[in-house]
C-alpha cells in the first residue's frame, strides 16, 4: 500500500505498512491460541479477571481496527461497488468454507461417537455445513464430536467473530455508497462513529453479559463493541490522522495505569486501535521476511481452535503444553491454507480489476524508458473518479513523493506523466500523407546538381557602356552596403570587403572607444539624389507596368522562375530568323 502519510527520516529503517500489518495479524493469531489454551485444557482463565487489559480482547480490537483501516484504503484505490464486494467475498469465505467442510466431512466421521452412517444421516451434520456457508447463521456443534472435552461440543469457536466482520463490511459498504469515501462527505464516517460509541455506552450500562440479545448468531453487545474499533480505523484512514509512535506509546501506558472499569474498557478500544495502526507503519525493516511466512494469519486463526480441541481430546490438560503443541501445528496448517487456498482465490481478483490501458510504445530514438506497470494505489482510472478536493489531496501526495529524495526511483517514475506520442504528419493538399523530413546532407563540390547555384552579383557593363553598381540604387548606397550610412563593420573594417587593405589599418580603426558613441543620423548632402527625392525636385519615370506581360505561367502556386543571370542581361538581342537580311 503506497501510503505517504508517514514521511520517515530514515525510510530504510522501516518496512512497508502491508508487511507490518501482516506481522501484527500473525502475532495476534498466535495470541488467540495462547488465550484459548487455558479454557480448552480445562484449567480456567489464563488471565486474571481484574486485569485492565485482557490480551485476547485487545487482539480482537486490533484486528477490527486494522480491517477498517485497510479496507477503506482498498475502496479509495478502486471505488467500484461490485469489485469491492467481490474482493471481500473472496477474502472471507474460502478459508472458512474449507475448515468447515474438512471438519464436517473428513475429521468429524473419524472422531464422532456415532457410527458413520448415523453421522451422515443426522440433520446436524448437513445443517453445520449449510449454516456455516451462510456465515450469519453459524453453528458450532457436530453430532457426537468433542462431547467429552473440557469445552464440550464446540467444533470451532474462533468462527464467532467472522459474522461481525461481515456486518462491519456491510455497514462500511453502505457508508461508501453514500459518498463517505470522498473528501467532502467523509464526515459521514465521523457521524457513524459517534452513533456507534453512544450505542456501545448504552449497552455497557445494561446489567449482565450479552443482555442485548443476538442478531441471528451474532451477539449484539460484542458486535457493537468491535464496530467501534472498526469505525475508528475507517476515520483514521479517511482523515489522514497523523501517526505518532510517541502518542501510541503514551496511550498504552495510560491504559495500563487505569483501573479495570468501564472507562478503562472504553479507552482500551481507541488506545489499542491507534497503536496497532501506528505499529504497522513503523515496523522495522530488519524483520522483513518472505510474505508466505506471515500471510497465513487468517488460516492460523480459523484452524487453531479445532487443532486445540483435537489435542484436548488426545488428553492434554496443561495449558502451556497445549500452547507449545498447538501453536506450531496451527502455524503450519495456516501457512498451507495461504499457499493453496487463500493465495489462489485472491488471484481471481485480477479478473475483476479492469485492465490498464496499454500505451503505445515509444520509439527508441526518443530516448525514453519503457513505461512501467502501475500499482493499483496510483491507477489513473481511479484518480479520474475522485472529486476535485480528492484530486488536490492526491496531487499533494504525488508531489511529496516526487520531492522526496529518499523515494525509490521506480515510484517516482510511476507517478510522473508520460510524454504523449508524436502526432502523425498532416496530409498534403492532394490528400496524400507527407513524408517525414529527412536529414539534409551537404552536396560535394564535384557532384552533379539538378539546379545550378545562383551566381553572385557583380558589376556588369550594359550596352550603353556605363558600369552597373548593384550596391547603389539611383546613386544612393544600399542599406548595409560598404559605403552606406549603416554599413556593417567589425573592428572598424567593413564586412563587405570594400574597405582598406588588412595590412594598412584605417584611421577609424585606431580611434579610441570613447569616440564610438552613437550620434544623430548623418544628413545627406544637398546635391545627393536622396535629398532631391526628399525635397521632391527629382522627377521619376512612372511608366505603368504591363502586369499581364510579366505574369508567369503555371498558375498562382507555380514555382517562381529564377532571376536572369548577368550574362543574360548583357547579351545583345539576337534578331529573329524572319528579320535577318
Amino acid at each position: 500500500m503506497g501510503d505517504v502519510r508517514v514521511v520517515h527520516t530514515h525510510p530504510e529503517w522501516f518496512a512497508e505498512p502491508n508487511h507490518g500489518f501482516a506481522w501484527i495479524r500473525m502475532i495476534g493469531a498466535l495470541a488467540v491460541i495462547y488465550g484459548h489454551s487455558s479454557p480448552l485444557a480445562g484449567t480456567g482463565d489464563l488471565f486474571p479477571a481484574d486485569w485492565p487489559v485482557q490480551p485476547d480482547e485487545g487482539v480482537l480490537m486490533g484486528f477490527f481496527a486494522m480491517s477498517g483501516f485497510q479496507i477503506t484504503e482498498s475502496w479509495i484505490r478502486d471505488p467500484h461497488p461490485f469489485r469491492f464486494a467481490a474482493k471481500r467475498i473472496l477474502r472471507l469465505w474460502p478459508p472458512m468454507l474449507t475448515v468447515s467442510l474438512t471438519m464436517a466431512l473428513i475429521i468429524g466421521p473419524m472422531i464422532t461417537t456415532l457410527s458413520v452412517g448415523d453421522y451422515f444421516a443426522a440433520n446436524g451434520t448437513w445443517g453445520y455445513v449449510v449454516n456455516n456457508a451462510g456465515l450469519l447463521t453459524l453453528r458450532h456443534e457436530l453430532p457426537g464430536v468433542f462431547v467429552n472435552n473440557p469445552w464440550p461440543n464446540a467444533v470451532n469457536g474462533s468462527l464467532w467473530t467472522l459474522p461481525m466482520e461481515l456486518l462491519a463490511y456491510a455497514a462500511l459498504y453502505a457508508l461508501l455508497l453514500l459518498g463517505a469515501g470522498k473528501h467532502k462527505y467523509r464526515w459521514l464516517a465521523v457521524v457513524a462513529l459517534i452513533g456507534i460509541i453512544t450505542w456501545d455506552r448504552y449497552l455497557e450500562e445494561l446489567p449482565g453479559s450479552e443482555s442485548a440479545g443476538s442478531f441471528l448468531s451474532v451477539p449484539v453487545e460484542s458486535l457493537v463493541a468491535f464496530l467501534v474499533a472498526f469505525a475508528f480505523g475507517v476515520v483514521l484512514n479517511l482523515y489522514r490522522v497523523p501517526l505518532s509512535p510517541l502518542a501510541a506509546g503514551g496511550g498504552l501506558v495510560l491504559l495500563v495505569l487505569m483501573p479495570n472499569s468501564i472507562t478503562g474498557s472504553f479507552w482500551m478500544t481507541f488506545a489499542v486501535s491507534y497503536a496497532v495502526v501506528v505499529t504497522g507503519h513503523f515496523w522495522p525493516s530488519r524483520l522483513t521476511v518472505p510474505g508466505v511466512w506471515v500471510n497465513g494469519s487468517y488460516g492460523v486463526y480459523v484452524w487453531s481452535f479445532p487443532i486445540q480441541q483435537l489435542l484436548a481430546m488426545a488428553g492434554i490438560r496443561n495449558q502451556w503444553l497445549m500452547l507449545i503443541c498447538a501453536a506450531p501445528l496451527a502455524y503450519c496448517v495456516g501457512t498451507l491454507s495461504w499457499k493453496f487456498i487463500e493465495e489462489p482465490t485472491m488471484k481471481l481478483r485480477h479478473y475483476l480489476t479492469p485492465a490498464s490501458k496499454k500505451k503505445e510504445p515509444e520509439r527508441a530514438e526518443d530516448g525514453l524508458d519503457e513505461p512501467e506497470d502501475l500499482d493499483d494505489s496510483e491507477d489513473p482510472d481511479d484518480f479520474d473518479d475522485l472529486e476535485p478536493e480528492d484530486r488536490d489531496e492526491r496531487d499533494d501526495d504525488r508531489a511529496a513523493r516526487l520531492d522526496d529524495p529518499d523515494e525509490p526511483r521506480a515510484a517516482r517514475r510511476a507517478t510522473t506523466m508520460r510524454r504523449p506520442p508524436p502526432r502523425p504528419p498532416a496530409p498534403n493538399r492532394d490528400g496524400a500523407a507527407q513524408e517525414p523530413p529527412t536529414k539534409l546532407t551537404p552536396v560535394r563540390p564535384g557532384a552533379d546538381q539538378t539546379r545550378p547555384p545562383r551566381p553572385l552579383r557583380r558589376a556588369t557593363t550594359p550596352p550603353n557602356g556605363a558600369p552597373v553598381d548593384h550596391n547603389r540604387v539611383n546613386g544612393v548606397p544600399r542599406h548595409g552596403s560598404a559605403d552606406g550610412p549603416n554599413a556593417a563593420r567589425l573592428n572598424g573594417l567593413p564586412m563587405n570587403g570594400t574597405g582598406p587593405p588588412l595590412g594598412r589599418p584605417s584611421a577609424r580603426s585606431r580611434r579610441s572607444a570613447e569616440q564610438w558613441a552613437v550620434g544623430p543620423p548623418a544628413v545627406p548632402p544637398e546635391d545627393s539624389v536622396l535629398s532631391k527625392r526628399l525635397s521632391g525636385d527629382l522627377d521619376f519615370d512612372r511608366t505603368p507596368v504591363d502586369r499581364q506581360a510579366v505574369r508567369r505561367t503555371g498558375g498562382r502556386h507555380a514555382r517562381p522562375e529564377p532571376p536572369p543571370t548577368p550574362e543574360e542581361e548583357t547579351r545583345p538581342v539576337r534578331p529573329k530568323r524572319q528579320d535577318r537580311p
